[in-house]
Order: structure tokens, then C-alpha cells, then sequence
């Protein structure tokens, strides 16, 4: 649904009487003139050199008669081709002129491929050459020849035509005798053409057979070979044009009541059509040509000889044509009163035309845009124009979708559109219900529908002199004025009612020239055409004298101040203003009030035009002058932060949105401001959704957009471009590739759209929205906590629907979904401190049901329910009473019945869930009418509710309480019961484990607390909590258990205790301690069992001697002077202390001796390894890296490792094979790689492993030997003493410097380690390790470092206290 819109106009002054040839370098940007005196050239001016830069006299050549100029790139020259048969090159930068080839026969038509390396010619004798660049032929053959082509058709053998089916024309039809074909008509110049498929791999030629004279296609492939041969029609002619996309070969066809430019296939079909707007013998079709992108179709048309004379002035007509879902629209038809003499597009701007008249060379510079209405308030109803010819299509999109070709109606005009524009926003002083408003054509000041101002249409036709003003018809308004009419076509009429507002014409006048010190100017050059505000009009042109802004004024008819009926009349449109620019504007943008006017010169600059004071002056920001990064063929005005800040926005050819200078995204390839974002499609297929804030748009411009949630995406149907978006709505219209429509509620426009009604409080329309655009209906709550529960019963009052807050209570849950789901329309979102602290569901469960019940409890009956089961804590107990309240209700308060409201729980909750509710609340009745409704079996039920109704009331509620499995109500209901349901409350409790419930409820004195205290016991028994089991045993008197369960535990001192509560006697309290005792001894806690020798068997002997094993020396020695033995010192002490001695010496040995030992196999090892590794490098390694260890993609080697005569593939991942290894392998993997096995692979990780366990132990030593050193000293051993500290203190210094060697780099953290290849690692890194030998490629040490336990990579952290060194024994050192 998109126009053509006039962006720029040039011209060149060429006088040339014969015509000639124009073509241009696109390398260079020269424009070249051939003609029959020479070659002339224009480099970067607009003036013409009279006298050739090249003339073919001088050169001995003869120019007349040329059929073909181009630039041709490759040999850097350009190409001639003349009628009798020359090929001459004239170098563009020596004007050396050559003739490279002749052909005797004399030449036709003449064209180079796409790439120009081949040249194709067509001779006098119909005789086809290809040429290379360099002018080698490559193949020659004729075109008059009776093969079809290598895709001939394939009879498939079905019959033959006498005895095939001919519908409606009967039998006669098989006996029909086809036709011949008609010769070419007169007008056809009998001329061969050719043209290229855009791939350069084909190329068609259209000539006129010798034999039949008619005028054929035929195909040919780059190599020479025809391909295939177009069907035979009447009334072909010569145009023709290969689309460069490659599916159509345009040409035209003449029949006797139309004239169509008609398309082929490749294979010579004909496939498709459309008619040209004219009579059949009005015109002659001179050309057709697309552009480069394959989008628009150029028809170059000549009027006839025998046109009627009121036509005789127009000479030429060039009309260009786009497709959209199947039909053809005329987008822009140009009349030229003077000859024309050659029409082509440009090769590197899509939709640039070139155009060499007799007066000069006219250039056309077009972008695609969508004419839409830019109302900005609920009035506005989304409409669309697109002209096609003398129409124009118009949609509102408000009212109604209909896909093009279609359109809700047409306006026609008689003649054709040049340019539609739309009126500028309107805004309303008052109420737009009832206010009188000024319509921003500026015609009319009346009462008048709200909203429909800002869809007044401007229409210019008629070569732009014609201004036309359309405003909104009126049920009697007349519909056809100005010889324009209204035709209701995809939106009602021809009898059916019509369902869209339409449009009438207003008034219709030419524009005039009022500037006094300029004179007029032809409208035609006219370009970039904007409503600018309610009564002016802005464009811009271009001369020879400069380039300008015009600006018109609309004057309403009938003065300045009178106000018209609303009726038809003439009004008077002029051109007030003339601003000089510096350089060519391509684009105009109005603001929103239409005060300021943003103008793009060529350069990408940007200009601000203030229309009240007529003053031109740079854009700015921030003190710098705004240019686009290129130039932008889009470009708009969007107001940010409320409207707070102007910015422009721009599109380039390329996909790029700018945002001033800075690029906001690489990949868009259509936008739209809606009322409070900006809409983008990108080349990706998504709708973008980006917020109109500051905010957003340096994050977008940052790239920051994934990190901060401020976009909202949507995926769209790929191809697809907006078309418009209804005005505060939620609705997007896009376009899709092939034409057709798709209307589209992004949620964020959505979720907008309900803020603002939320704010509001307009829940009934926010829900209706909700229900329809399925989003969460949280967001009611959501969006202001407080706000809603202050306005809670409005909200039930504004809804007043039933269904829908029952519907809203069934979808609350605890999330907020300002921070989830809907995170981008609150990203700014200030956390609410009045939001509940508990449940959310419950708060709005409470507050909805206590405004029902106020509002109307029997009219909400139903999300009354609804509001009991979904609290927290369902308490759907209380809603099945109030169905039950409901059923026995005899004065019918309720207008809905009990099986309503029972069947509503049953829609909302579980069947079964609902009968052990009610089961639960011990009602039969209840229970009984939902086991009705549901489809339980009543085979099942009726006998279990049956053997309920015969128990005691509280054993009844104990088997209830057990079905339903609320095991502590069960023993509450039992425990008044009598004692013969014990024992099954008590298995119970057993099997279930309800111990701490059971004690709770049974009070200490009964006997059912002393059982629960025994199974209690029994239970922490066999979990080995022997403690807690004693303490439950001596509850439940067992004594005898509990000391039992003391011993287990060796608690000796409660063992004591409970012994003596026992009342043992002296000998079992002995055999008692001697147990005790020895069970300490095996659990080394000597000082408890030295206590017990002491204090309970007095035996000082044995005490002294489980504290020497315990090494606590100073016990031991006050314990046998306590007692007045000092014999036990030389007894016991001393030679503990000196076994102990020996002990820790040979220890100390044996950990220095494996040590040094392992230390010294390390060295040898890592230089193996490392010598292995370079031999790798080199290529002599003959043993694979371990598969367990290294990846294919390990920089281990620094290269990817791979053996020519490996026996199995290398090419799996080692980190994918352990994925699948079982967990026994694993543990054996472990045990593998920490093995000392001399020669094994992970010999150096096992050393590394044992020094690690090695210097642990011996830092562990340093309080026992610090102890007994001390001992050792007392008692006069200091020799020994110093010999164990100078032993511990020498393998700690060695340990300590040996740190280093072992574990070198352990300053890395890990961290820094693992970011060498992982997420954060970057493509230069990676490859600069993968090469290897640079300084910060990952060495083999660290690299198998790495593959130890994490603590193993470094070495042990001290523990050894900082004291443990004797000071009185440092001088003792030897």
C-alpha cells in the first residue's frame, strides 16, 4: 500500500536536434552524450559543453545512425554501436577512439549483459553474435529457425484432440482449424530487441520472422543455446524487458479493444497482464523497462498519428507501474509536450529515472512511502490512500480491514494523481464529543463529527496544478463533484449498507504563483510535498538559479472569517513564500503543531525551517549540527518524553535507523511513531515495540536493550513492512511481500493501552481487552496494588459482569507480572511500598468478596465461590456450606440455585478433591449431594459412607480423618475415645510417624503419652540417636532401655546417673565403669575414661596411663602427684614420653625422606613430559594425548592433534565421551590419575597429589610435637627435644620453599584460569593460542594443572600455630 513520492528533480541543459544516446558511469559519476558528431561529456555540472569532447570526424568514423551507447566498467570505456555494423570504443580516460569490430551485414540491436562481459548484437539477416568484452565472438546463429529450443514441451501421449473433453464449446470445437497469426500492425518499427535476465545467465530477443512476419521471443541461454520459443499472439509489438529478479519478460500486445502489457515465462508462456488506460489505437508503446530492484515497471508510450487533436500537444507519456496481491497499480504518469528520445533507469539507485528530452536530461529520484492519516487522538481513523492512476484507494483502518487490491472506497479523479497527502494532527480545545472544531484543511470552520479533521485529504493532480480537497460527506452531502466521484467498493454499497465514513470533495482550485519578486515556476518541478499545518503547504524545487523551499498558504473561501455551510466550493490555494537553500532537499518532515520543519539536504544534513518567522538554520543538538551518517529516503519528526524533546528519525536505502547521528539499528526495514512508541520491522521478521523515552533510545543505540528489557519483540511473517497503526489502539496493520494484509495486537501496545485504562478506572473496558488479547489478568492488581484496593468496589461496580471477576479471581496468582511477563511497559516502574506482605491471592480475594457482598451478593453469588477456593488456604469448606445454605433455603434469597453453584465448584475445582472437603466437614448430606453431581461410582461411596454412619462420633471422625490423611485431627478426634481404639491410634502413630504430634495431644500424666515415649524411643533407636532415645525411655519410665541406649552413645556421665537412679549395686556400678571405660578407650577419649578410673575406680595407675596415650602430659603428672605417686612419673610418664619421641622422629623421617623422594621424581617427570610435548609440536610425538584429558579442542599442543594411522576416529569430543561414562568408570578414572605408578600417564598429577598430602601432614604435626616437646624438656630430655624440633622445623622450611617449584603460577586465580577458553574468550585469543608460541599461550604444567581437583592446584594454606618453636631450644640446633 505504498506510493510513489517525488524526492528530487534535476535537469541538464543538452541541445542535440538529431537526439542521440545518454549514458552514465556509475564508477565515476560522468554523464555521457553520443550523438551523430561525437561524445560529449558532463562532469559534475549542470552545464552543457556545446562543442564536443569527441567528435567522430576527425577519427575517420562514421556516427550516424547509432543504436547503442553504454558505459561499459570492465574495459573502461564506452561502447558505440552503429546501424552499419561499427563497434567503437572510446576510452573514458585517454578519448582514444578505435573501431574493434565490424560486421558487414549491418547491425539491428545491441546489448551487454549485467556483468558486461559478453555483448550481445543482432544483425540485419536476423543472425545473432555474442562477443566477449575484449570483442572475441563467442557463438553466432540465426534466429529464423524451426526449433522450439532445449525446453521443448513433452507430449505425454493423452490422446489426441478429436477425443478430448472441449466444455461448453461442444464437439465442434476438436474440428476447429486454428487461426493464423496476424503480421505485425503498422506501428510496429519492425526492430529487434534484447534483454537480459538479471543473473546474466539468459537473455530474450524479440524480432519479426522473415517468413510469417509476425514478431516472436525467443530465450537463449549465456552459451548461445536457444532455449525456448514464445507462443505465437497477435498483435505483439517491440518492447520488451527481462525482469531482473528473473520470473516475468515484460513486452505489450495490442488487441482490438485494449491495449496490455502482457508477461512470459521462460519457457515462451505467457503469464499474466494488465490493461494500459487507453484506447487500443491511442498509443504506441515505445519501451517498457524495469527498475533494478524488480518493483516498478516503466511504460514509455507515444501517442498515435491519428490522435484526436485536444491530445496533440502531449508527445511522450511515461508511466511507471508497481504490482501488489495480483494487481497492477499506476503509480506516476509524466506528460512531456516535447520529443523524447530515450528513458532508463539508473543502475545503482533503484528508483532513480533518466529521462533525455529534446530540452535536455531530466533525472527522477522517487522513494516508496505510505500515505497515511496522523491524527493523534481517538478521531483518527487510520486511513490509507493509494493512488492508482486516476484513483485513489482509501481504508480506514479503524473501521474496517480490507485487503488491497481492494479498498473500503474510491475516489476518482479525471485525470491522474500526482500526490496525496493528509491533513496535520488536530487537537481539541474542549470534549471532542461536543466541541466545534477547526478542520486542519483550513477551509472550514463548522460543526463537525470529532475526529475526522485529521482524515482530510489533499489530492494534487493534473501535473500537481490541480489542487483538490476532500473532508468527510455528510448522509445527503453529494457524492460527485469537480468530475469526481465516490464509489463504495470493499466496504458495503451497490445496495448493502455502508459501514466506513467516506469522503467528499470540499473544494477544487489551481494553484497560483503570488511571490512578486520571483517569477513562476512550473509546478512540475515541484517535489517532497508535505501538509504542514492547517493552512499551509510545503514543497521544494530546484532550477538553475538554485534550490528552494515554497511554501503555500489554503485560504478558505469566503474570507478569512466567514463560515461556510458544508457544501461544495472553490477556495483559492497560492504559493506565498520562497526560501533560498544551499543544497538540494530530498526530504521534508513536519512536526506534529507544524511549527517546525525538518529538511534533509542531499548531504544528509539536516535543516529546521521555522514556518511562523520563514527562517532556514542548521539543526542542532547539544551544540552540534545534526547529520544523518547517510543520506535517509524516511524521515520523521518523533516526539520523546511525552513530548518534552523533538528528534529526527531516519531510514536509509541500506536498512539503517538513525537517530540523528547515531545509528539505532542496522537491520530496520519499515517504522512507525505511534501515540507512545516507535514501531520497526526488521530484516530479521520481528516487530520491534520501543517506548517514546530518551531512555530507551540510548539503550537502543548502545545495544543495551537485551540487558534492560525496553523493547518489546514480536515475530511477524518474513517480508513484512508496517503499513499504519490505529491511533490509541492496540491494532498494527503490516504488509506482507506478496500484498496482502495483517492486522496484529503487539502486547505491549496492549498492555499499554490497559495501563492507560487502569489508570483511569475503566475496568470494564480494560477487561473486555484482556479477555479478547488473552493477557494476564493480574495486571488489574499489578499495575497499582493500593490504587485497586482503595477503588475496589468501583471495580466490581465498572466490570458488573459475573462471569468476567470470576474470571478474574481464577486467574490471580502470586506472581507480579509488572516484573515478568509484562516487564517492558513497566521497566521504570517505582516498587509500590504498599503492596501486601502476604499473600497477594488472599488480599484480592478478601477485598473483591467483601465488595460483592456489599454490591450484590446474590447477583456474584457465583465468583463469590469462586474467591473461597482460591484463597491460599482453600477454604472451600465454607463455599460448600454456602451451597448447602443455598439448597436449604426455603424463601429462595437466592436467584441462583444450589446445583448452579454446585456445579460451578465442580467446574473450578477437583470432583474428588470437593468430596473430601465436604467428607472432611463430617456432613452426610453434603457429602452425598456432590458424590451426585460427580461421576463417582456409587458402588464405591455408598457402602464406605454406610460403615461411617454405624461408628461412635469421634471414632467416625478418626476413620475420616485417616481416609482423608489429616492424621492429626485423626488422634485429636480419638483421644476421647475409649481405650480399646488405642492400639490402632498408636500403630497410627507409629506408621506414620506422628510422635511430636501425638506428645503434644496427649497430656504427660496419661498412659498414651508413656507409649508414644516408648515407640518414640524405639524408633530414635534404630536411627542411632541413642541420646534423644534415652531421654524418651526415661520419659516412659523404661530406666533399663535408657541406660542401654546411654551406653550406645558412651554418654558415661547419664549412664551414672540412670545407674544410679537404678540403684545398682557397688559391684554391677564397677562392671559398669569397666565397660564404660574400655568403650572410651576404643573411641579414643582418654581424658573421660582417666576421669572414670579416677573418681569411680580409684585406680590413679590406670588414669595416668590414659593420659599418657592421650599425650596430655600435664593431666598425667597432676593426677600422680594428686595421689603422692611420683613413681608413676618414671613408670608411666617418662617412658611414654620417650615412646612418643620415637614415634614422631621416625614420622618425621619418613615424611622428609618421601618428600624429597617425590619432589625429585616431579622434575623428572614434567621434563619427559615437556620433552614429549615439543617432539609433538615438531610432528615426531607417535603416542595420542590422552582422550580423558584433553578435548579435540585442548590447547595442550596448541594445535588440533590428528595420526594419519589412527585406528579410530578423533573427531568426538573426550568432554562428550565422559558425558556418558557410568560413575563406577568414573571413580576408577580418579583413582587413575592420582596413581605414583612410575611411567604411568598421570604419573605427575599422582606426585602432585602425595606432596600435597604430605605437606598437610606434617603442618598438622606442629601442636602434638610442640606438646610433647615441652614434656621432653620438663623432664630434662632436651637433646631429644631439640633433635624433634630442628627434624619437624627443617622439612617445614623445605616445604615451604619447594612451593613454587611445585605449583608454579599458583598466583593465577582460578578465575582467571578458566576465562581462557570460556564464554569471555575472544576470536583473537583463541586464535593466538591455537597457533601457539606466543608468551600468553596456556604452558603443558598449567594445562594438566588444571585437570586436578580444584584444592590440589595449589598448595595447602598453613594451619601450624606461629608459637610451636620453643624458643629455650633454638640453640641447641647441631
Amino acid at each position: 500500500m505504498r506510493n510513489l513520492y517525488l524526492s528530487n528533480q534535476s535537469s541538464v541543459e543538452v541541445a542535440s536536434p538529431d537526439g542521440g544516446f545518454v549514458c552514465l558511469d556509475a564508477v565515476t559519476g560522468a554523464t555521457y552524450h553520443i550523438d551523430s558528431k561525437g561524445c560529449r561529456i558532463i562532469r559534475n555540472s549542470n552545464v552543457y559543453e556545446e562543442k564536443p569532447d569527441i567528435e567522430w570526424q576527425t577519427h575517420d568514423i562514421s556516427g550516424s545512425s547509432i543504436i547503442c551507447a553504454d558505459a561499459v566498467i570492465v574495459i573502461n570505456a564506452i561502447c558505440v554501436v552503429t546501424k552499419d555494423g561499427d563497434v567503437i570504443t572510446v576510452n573514458t580516460d585517454t578519448h582514444e577512439v578505435e573501431v574493434v569490430g565490424s560486421v558487414g551485414d549491418g547491425l539491428e540491436a545491441a546489448c551487454w549483459s549485467p556483468d558486461q562481459e559478453l555483448l550481445v548484437l543482432v544483425t540485419t539477416t536476423s543472425n545473432v553474435v555474442i562477443m566477449t568484452a575484449q570483442f572475441d565472438p563467442v557463438t553466432e546463429f540465426p534466429l529464423n529457425q524451426e526449433d522450439f529450443g532445449e525446453s521443448k514441451f513433452i507430449n505425454v501421449g493423452w490422446g489426441k484432440k478429436e477425443t478430448q473433453f472441449h466444455g461448453t464449446e461442444g464437439k465442434t470445437a476438436a474440428k476447429k482449424v486454428k487461426a493464423s497469426t496476424k503480421p505485425v500492425t503498422e506501428w510496429d518499427d519492425c526492430k529487434p530487441r534484447i534483454s537480459w535476465r538479471g543473473d546474466g545467465q539468459h537473455f530474450a530477443v524479440s524480432y519479426v520472422t522473415q517468413e510469417t512476419n509476425i514478431r516472436c521471443l525467443r530465450v537463449v541461454n549465456r552459451e548461445g543455446v536457444l532455449q525456448a520459443t514464445s507462443e505465437e499472439l497477435d498483435g505483439l509489438e517491440q518492447s520488451l524487458s527481462w525482469r531482473p529478479s528473473g520470473n516475468l519478460i515484460a513486452t505489450s500486445q495490442r488487441f482490438p479493444n485494449k491495449h496490455d502489457i502482457i508477461f512470459f515465462e521462460k519457457n515462451g508462456l505467457k503469464h499474466g497482464d494488465f490493461s494500459l488506460p487507453f484506447k487500443p489505437s491511442e498509443m504506441v508503446v515505445k519501451e517498457v523497462e524495469w527498475n533494478q530492484d524488480s518493483n516498478v515497471l516503466m511504460v514509455w508510450l507515444q501517442p498515435l498519428s491519428s490522435t484526436s487533436e485536444k491530445d496533440i500537444t502531449v508527445k511522450n507519456i511515461v508511466q511507471l507501474w508497481t504490482i501488489g496481491n495480483y494487481h497492477w497499480y499506476l503509480k506516476k504518469q509524466l506528460s512531456f509536450e516535447e520529443t523524447v528520445h530515450q528513458v532508463s533507469w539508473d543502475t545503482e539507485f533503484p528508483l532513480k529515472l533518466h529521462i533525455f528530452c529534446a530540452s535536455g536530461l531530466q533525472e527522477y529520484s522517487w522513494v516508496f512511502i505510505t500515505n497515511f492519516s496522523r491524527g493523534i487522538g481517538l478521531g483518527d481513523l487510520a486511513q490509507v490512500a493509494v493512488i492508482d492512476g486516476a484513483k485513489v484507494k482509501i481504508t480506514p483502518f479503524r473501521e474496517a480491514v480490507v485487503p488491497p487490491p481492494i479498498s473500503a472506497y474510491e475516489v476518482t479523479f479525471p485525470n491522474e494523481v500526482d500526490v496525496v497527502l493528509f491533513a496535520p494532527p488536530v487537537s481539541f480545545s474542549t470534549s471532542p464529543e461536543t466541541s466545534i472544531c477547526v478542520e486542519d484543511s483550513g477551509f472550514l470552520e463548522t460543526f463537525d463529527p470529532p475526529g475526522n479533521n485529521s482524515n482530510n485529504i489533499c489530492v494534487l493532480h493534473d501535473n500537481c496544478t490541480t489542487l483538490t480537497i476532500l473532508t468527510q460527506a455528510f448522509p445527503n452531502d453529494n457524492l460527485n463533484e469537480f468530475d469526481c466521484g465516490v464509489i463504495v467498493s470493499g466496504a458495503g454499497g451497490n445496495g448493502y449498507m455502508v459501514k466506513v465514513h467516506v469522503h467528499r470533495v470540499l473544494t477544487q482550485c489551481k494553484i497560483e504563483w503570488d511571490v512578486d519578486d520571483m517569477p513562476a515556476i512550473d509546478l512540475k518541478l515541484f517535489c517532497n510535498w508535505v501538509w504542514a499545518s492547517t493552512d499551509k503547504l510545503i514543497a521544494s524545487y530546484k532550477n538553475s538559479e538554485g534550490n528552494y523551499i515554497a511554501i503555500l498558504e489554503l485560504e478558505r473561501p469566503g474570507g478569512e472569517s466567514g463560515i461556510m455551510s458544508p457544501v461544495v466550493c472553490r477556495g483559492r490555494v497560492a504559493v506565498k513564500s520562497v526560501i533560498p537553500v544551499e543544497e538540494e532537499i530530498v526530504s521534508i518532515a513536519p512536526s506534529q503543531d507544524g511549527t517546525v520543519i525538518a529538511l534533509q539536504r542531499v548531504s544528509g544534513a539536516l535543516l529546521k525551517l521555522d514556518i511562523m518567522e520563514l527562517t532556514v538554520m542548521p539543526w542542532e543538538e547539544e551544540g552540534e549540527e545534526i547529520v544523518f551518517p547517510s543520506v535517509c529516503q524516511q524521515v520523521a519528526l518523533c516526539p520523546i518524553d511525552e513530548g518534552a524533546k523533538l528528534i529526527p528519525l531516519g531510514l536509509s536505502a541500506r536498512n539503517r535507523l538513525y537517530w540523528a547521528s547515531h545509528q539505532l539499528m542496522a537491520n530496520c526495514s519499515s517504522f512507525h511513531i505511534h501515540s507512545d512508541h516507535l514501531l520497526v520491522t526488521t530484516a530479521s521478521h520481528q516487530l520491534q515495540i520501543i517506548p517514546l523515552f530518551l531512555r530507551a533510545f540510548q539503550a537502543l543505540a548502545e545495544g543495551k536493550t537485551d540487558t534492560t528489557g525496553i523493547v518489546g519483540t514480536r515475530k511477524v511473517e518474513r517480508g513484512s513492512r508496517l503499513v499504519s497503526a490505529v491511533v490509541q489502539d492496540t491494532r498494527v496493520i503490516l504488509q506482507m511481500p506478496r500484498g496482502n494484509l495483517e492486522v496484529v495486537s503487539p502486547r505491549p501496545l496492549a498492555v499499554h493501552t490497559l495501563k492507560m485504562l487502569l489508570k483511569e478506572h475503566k475496568y470494564h473496558q480494560a477487561l473486555d481487552i484482556m479477555r479478547k488479547q488473552r493477557v494476564d489478568m493480574n495486571l488489574v492488581y499489578d499495575h497499582d496494588p493500593q490504587d485497586f484496593i482503595n477503588n475496589v468496589k468501583l471495580f466490581v461496580e465498572s466490570v458488573d459482569n459475573a462471569h468476567w471477576i470470576d474470571l478474574f479471581i481464577a486467574n490471580l496468582n502470586e506472581v507480579d507480572v509488572t516484573k515478568s511477563m509484562y516487564a517492558f511497559n513497566y521497566y521504570d516502574r517505582i516498587a509500590h511500598s504498599s503492596q501486601v506482605l502476604n499473600s497477594k491471592v488472599d488480599c484480592v480475594c478478601n477485598a473483591v468478596r467483601t465488595a460483592m457482598l456489599e454490591v450484590d451478593e446474590e447477583k456474584f453469588l457465583l465468583p463469590i465461590l469462586t474467591s473461597y477456593v482460591k484463597m491460599t488456604k482453600s477454604q472451600m469448606d465454607v463455599a460448600l456450606q454456602k451451597v448447602q445454605e443455598m439448597k436449604e433455603e426455603k424463601k429462595k434469597k437466592y436467584t441462583v440455585s444450589a446445583e448452579e453453584g454446585l456445579r460451578h465448584l465442580l467446574y473450578i475445582a477437583d470432583a474428588n478433591e470437593l468430596y473430601d472437603v465436604a467428607l472432611g466437614t463430617y456432613n452426610f448430606e453434603l457429602v452425598m449431594m456432590i458424590a451426585e453431581k460427580s461421576q463417582k461410582d456409587p458402588k464405591e461411596y455408598l457402602p464406605f459412607l454406610n460403615e461411617l454412619k454405624k461408628m461412635e462420633e469421634n471414632y467416625r471422625k478418626f476413620k475420616i480423618n485417616i481416609h482423608l490423611r489429616k492424621f492429626r485431627k485423626a488422634i485429636e478426634s480419638i483421644k476421647d475415645c475409649s481405650d480399646n481404639h488405642m492400639e490402632e491410634c498408636l500403630a497410627l502413630i507409629k506408621s506414620e510417624k506422628l510422635f511430636r504430634d501425638a506428645l503434644e495431644i496427649f497430656s504427660l500424666t496419661s498412659s498414651m503419652n508413656k507409649n508414644v515415649c516408648e515407640a518414640y524411643g524405639d524408633y530414635l533407636t534404630g536411627k542411632s540417636y541413642h541420646n534423644e532415645a534415652a531421654m524418651m525411655y526415661i520419659r516412659a519410665d523404661k530406666l533399663e532401655d535408657s541406660l542401654y541406649a546411654y551406653k550406645q552413645a558412651a554418654n558415661w556421665k547419664k549412664c551414672l546417673i540412670v545407674a544410679s537412679r537404678l540403684k545398682w549395686e557397688k559391684e554391677n556400678m564397677n562392671e559398669l565403669c569397666n565397660e564404660l571405660v574400655e568403650t572410651l578407650k576404643d573411641k579414643t577419649q582418654y581424658a573421660d575414661a582417666a576421669m572414670i578410673y579416677e573418681e569411680y575406680l580409684k585406680n590413679e595407675e590406670e588414669a595416668v596411663e590414659c593420659l599418657v596415650k592421650g599425650c596430655l602430659w600435664d593431666d598425667a603428672q597432676r593426677i600422680a602427684y594428686k595421689h603422692s605417686r611420683p613413681d608413676l612419673v618414671d613408670t608411666n610418664i617418662k617412658p611414654g614420653a620417650n615412646e612418643q619421641h620415637q614415634f614422631y622422629s621416625s614420622e618425621i623421617e619418613r615424611i622428609s625422606k618421601e618428600f624429597k623422594d617425590n619432589l625429585t621424581r616431579l622434575a623428572v617427570v614434567r621434563q619427559n613430559k615437556e620433552r614429549e610435548h615439543l617432539d609433538l609440536l615438531e610432528g615426531k610425538g607417535e603416542e595420542q594425548l590422552d582422550a580423558d584429558l584433553y578435548s579435540d579442542t585442548s590447547t595442550v599442543t596448541g594445535m588440533s592433534y590428528s595420526r594419519s594411522n589412527a585406528t579410530r576416529s578423533q573427531t568426538g569430543s573426550a568432554a562428550s565421551t565422559r558425558t556418558y561414562r557410568s560413575s563406577k568408570n568414573r571413580r576408577k578414572l580418579e583413582r587413575k590419575k592420582y596413581s605414583t605408578k612410575e611411567g604411568s600417564a598421570f604419573e605427575d598429577l599422582g606426585l602432585m597429589a602425595a606432596l600435597h598430602e604430605l605437606m598437610t601432614s606434617a603442618d598438622q604435626m606442629t601442636v602434638p610435637v610442640s606438646q610433647l616437646m615441652t614434656a621432653l624438656l620438663t623432664f630434662g630430655y632436651d637433646a631429644k627435644a631439640t633433635q624433634l624440633q630442628s627434624s619437624l622445623s627443617d622439612i617445614l622450611t623445605l616445604m615451604d620453599h619447594k612451593k613454587q617449584e611445585i605449583w608454579p603460577g599458583s598466583e593465577t586465580t582460578e578465575e582467571d584460569q578458566q576465562d581462557e577458553f570460556g564464554p569471555q574468550c575472544t576470536t583473537e585469543g583463541a586464535v593466538r593460542q591455537l597457533i601457539g608460541g606466543q608468551q600468553n599461550t596456556v604452558s603443558l604444567l598449567q594445562q594438566r594443572m588444571r585437570t586436578l581437583e580444584p584444592h590440589l592446584r595449589h598448595a595447602p594454606p598453613p594451619t601450624r600455630t606461629p608459637n610451636w618453636i620453643l624458643q629455650s631450644l633454638k640453640g641447641g640446633k647441631r
